[in-house]
C-alpha cells in the first residue's frame, strides 16, 4: 500500500523531529546539487556494486563504532563473492533482527547474482561497501567516505551503484 504524499511528508517530519530531539549535535547534509548520469550503457552489460548504509560488514571484520556520540563514518569493503552468511550488521539505529536473518533485506547480494545469473545485470562488482548510516554531521561522509568509495567504484570499473539504506 503507497501512502499518499501528505502522510509521507507528516511520517518525515515526525523523524527529523524525534532525531533533533535524541542527538542534540545532529546536522542535517543538503546536497547543493543532485549529480545524476545516465547509465551509458544497457544494465545487462553494466557491472554493478552494492553501497549499503544499513551497518553491513563481514563478520571477520571489526563492528562499527556503536558508542561513538558522533557515529562511525568509516567504510567495510565487501568482496563480492562472500558468502551472505558471512556478512553480519551493527548499528543502533534501526531493528537489526531482519538483516540478522536474512541479509538481502538490507544488501541484497544474492538477489544481486540472481539478476547476475538471468543476464538482467552484466556482472556484480568484484568489492560493494558497508557504512554505517548514523552519522549526526554528514560532513565527513561527504567530504571523506563518499569520494572514496566513488574512487574505488570508478577504478573498478562500476557502472552503476545501488544504495540501500538500514
Amino acid at each position: 500500500m503507497l501512502l499518499d504524499p501528505e502522510e509521507l511528508n507528516r511520517k518525515h517530519q515526525r523523524w527529523i523531529a524525534l532525531v533533533t530531539e535524541m542527538h542534540a549535535e545532529f546536522q542535517f547534509t543538503r546536497n547543493a546539487s543532485v549529480a545524476w548520469t545516465n547509465l551509458g550503457k544497457p544494465l545487462s552489460e553494466s557491472t554493478v556494486a552494492l553501497v549499503c548504509t544499513a551497518g553491513i560488514h563481514l563478520k571477520s571484520q571489526p563492528a562499527y563504532d556503536l558508542l561513538n556520540p558522533h557515529g562511525d563514518w568509516s567504510f567495510r569493503e565487501i568482496p563480492g563473492d562472500a558468502p551472505a552468511q558471512a556478512i553480519g550488521v551493527s548499528h543502533s539505529h534501526y531493528d537489526t533482527e531482519a538483516p540478522q536473518r536474512d541479509i538481502d533485506c538490507v544488501f541484497p547480494i544474492r538477489t544481486l547474482r540472481t539478476l547476475v545469473a538471468r543476464g538482467v545485470v552484466g556482472a556484480a562488482a568484484k568489492t560493494h561497501y558497508g557504512m554505517m548510516g548514523f552519522v549526526p554531521n554528514g560532513t565527513p561522509i561527504v567530504e571523506e567516505t563518499a569520494p572514496e568509495i566513488a574512487r574505488r567504484l570508478a577504478a573498478d570499473g562500476v557502472d552503476a551503484a545501488l544504495l540501500t539504506p538500514g
